[in-house]
């Protein structure tokens, strides 16, 4: 920083101009929304201190999609250098990969000496620009500045410096600092020539390595990096979303982006009626294993975040019970107390079948339920209503003792011709082990976890083929079923479309080709001119007849409106 002070000289007339570029910096850069230009330190009245500011530069590139390729050198443990036979011995060594972000897979690359991982995002870290000025500013000197960003190696960082002090020389004595703010964000990843590819390295290129002190600590920075990146791509998409009017996958109504809820996972979004109402219905039937996208053919889990925001409190707990509960039961190694019913890890020697709970100290036997009896088989309810009679025939009993056996037999009835019934009509899924019963219909049956598996051998199939072999009947007396092509239907939306035209038949003018899948389209009578293609999704305006590309609402502002 500059020593000067405005005290040392006549600098009245610089000190002006920064006001006013101040003044104007934030007007243009600070809105209520966003805040990229922060005042660190100003001048005071009796021309102490000097202004500082710290701005904020997103980067726009010139791709829709960066892919940011992770280079990372493998440290041999008790090696410093492999050459020759040394590097095919590195190659068949496979070492664990570092884990530097959830979203980044690492693999050893084909000469053994780099870890490589590749991961996208649309929205680079921004730029932090710190600029003072001295008192010189601008009449005869630059701004002191300078540039951070996580993502910069130090040659590229050298390269901008170097193109800020080109655009202040010329400048000739000009205010600065929208200039270079500007070229950061239009015209450095050109520069750079970063288009659709980023290079992150935890460990130097050849020509700028330098001395290695701490690889750990490189790992860490570059681990921190890319969840950064990460991050921040994730929250400039989520807002990019918001701004724009969106089409529900379930009721196939538009809403902005605000009234939607968005998987990240799987990047699918739906409306918060729609989601409110699909979460309540699988709470209700218990089947909250089923929560998952409701997009067709995809598996990613609805995130508890969202099924939180959309269920009433008393819903909610429910519906964390129930998942409690599913998990419990597809767990092999918990059972529950047969007198408290408390949740028991069983032993780990499963041969002992012994599980001793922690709240009632009771220890029993895994398979009966019933205390444990080391050495010996598991006592059957025929068995003990044997055991009963004969004790019965063998004693004299008064009637309270009477009545007891006989209570005693009335409960063991019931459990036989419960195990009967169970044993009849339900079978356990090879997948959760969890009993399911077989109502009618075919012998192919659905488990609630999702696996397919035969009611008859009780395997897990794929289909109807399983059918095919003669060892196995899809219905009682019946030949396998005969596999026939598709029948086609006809889309909804197309079904949908036909009903408008017979209520107003003046829609049948709106129909339009999509420009990608050719499939018809139809303008509805709300004449918004954005539709989006109910067969690829494709966005594309009802005017031009072109393909919209980003930001949906940034193609009307030209000649096209949106509603006409």
């Amino acid at each position: 920083m500059d020593e000067l002070s405005f005290k040392d000289g006549n600098y009245d007339v610089n000190l002006q101009e920064q006001r006013d570029e101040v003044f104007a910096l934030q007007e243009i850069f600070n809105t209520e929304e966003d805040e990229k230009l922060k005042v660190l330190s100003q001048v005071t009245d009796e021309k102490n201190n000097l202004y500082s500011l710290l701005i904020t530069i997103c980067p726009k590139p010139t791709q829709e999609v960066i892919q940011v390729n992770v280079i990372m050198q493998v440290i041999e443990d008790g090696e410093d250098d492999v050459e020759g036979a040394a590097a095919a011995a590195a190659v068949s060594f496979q070492p664990r990969p570092p884990q530097l972000a959830r979203d980044v897979q690492l693999n050893r690359s084909i000469s053994g000496q780099h870890w490589q991982g590749t991961y996208e995002v649309k929205f680079l870290l921004p730029f932090n620009l710190i600029v003072t000025f001295p008192p010189t500013y601008p009449s005869s000197c630059p701004p002191n500045f300078h540039l951070s960003c996580a993502w910069l190696t130090p040659t590229q960082q050298m390269s901008v410096e170097s193109m800020l002090h080109t655009l202040w020389t010329e400048a000739d004595s000009m205010p600065i600092v929208y200039t270079w703010v500007d070229w950061l964000e239009n015209n450095c990843l050109t520069h750079l020539a970063i288009r659709d590819q980023l290079m992150l390295y935890s460990v130097l290129p050849i020509d700028e390595m330098q001395e290695q002190t701490n690889v750990t600590s490189q790992e860490e920075e570059l681990g921190v990096t890319i969840a950064a990146m990460i991050r921040y791509n994730q929250e400039k998409m989520d807002e990019e979303f918001c701004q724009t009017i969106h089409l529900c996958e379930i009721c196939y109504d538009e809403f902005p982006g605000t009234q939607f809820f968005r998987i990240h996972e799987c990047s699918h979004a739906f409306c918060h009626m729609c989601m409110q109402a699909f979460c309540e219905m699988h709470t209700r039937a218990g089947t909250v294993e089923e929560l998952r996208c409701p997009t067709q053919k995809c598996d990613s889990i609805v995130p508890p975040y969202i099924i939180q925001a959309v269920l009433t409190e008393e819903t909610y707990e429910r519906w964390e019970k129930l998942l409690l509960q599913k998990t419990l039961d597809a767990m092999e190694d918990t059972v529950y107390c047969p007198r408290c019913e408390n949740v028991v890890i069983a032993e780990e020697d499963r041969d002992s079948n012994l599980a001793h709970c922690p709240l009632c100290f009771f220890a029993f036997c895994t398979q009966c339920g019933r205390g444990w009896h080391q050495g010996r088989d598991c006592e059957t309810e025929e068995e003990m209503l044997e055991n009963l009679e004969r004790k019965a025939n063998n004693f004299n009993q008064d009637n309270a003792v009477a009545a007891k056996i006989q209570e005693l037999r009335r409960k063991l009835e019931e459990e036989i011709e419960s195990k009967q019934f169970k044993k009849k009509s339900t079978n356990k899924c090879p997948a959760c082990k969890i009993p399911v019963e077989k109502i009618g219909g075919c012998n192919k049956m659905t488990c609630k976890c999702g696996r397919v598996f035969c009611w008859i051998c009780g395997n897990s199939i794929n289909g109807y083929d399983h059918f095919r072999t003669g060892k196995c009947y899809l219905f009682p007396g019946q030949a396998p079923p005969v596999v026939v092509g598709p029948v086609r239907r006809i889309p909804n939306a197309v079904l949908r479309m036909q009903a408008m035209v017979e209520i107003n038949p003046e829609l049948a003018n709106n129909y339009i080709r999509c420009p990608m899948c050719k499939q018809e389209n139809m303008k509805g009578r709300d004449r918004n001119n954005h539709i989006k293609c109910w067969n690829c999704k494709t966005n594309f305006c009802f005017v031009c007849k072109q393909r919209i590309i980003g930001i949906v609402s940034a193609h009307f502002i030209g000649p096209c409106k949106q509603h006409s």
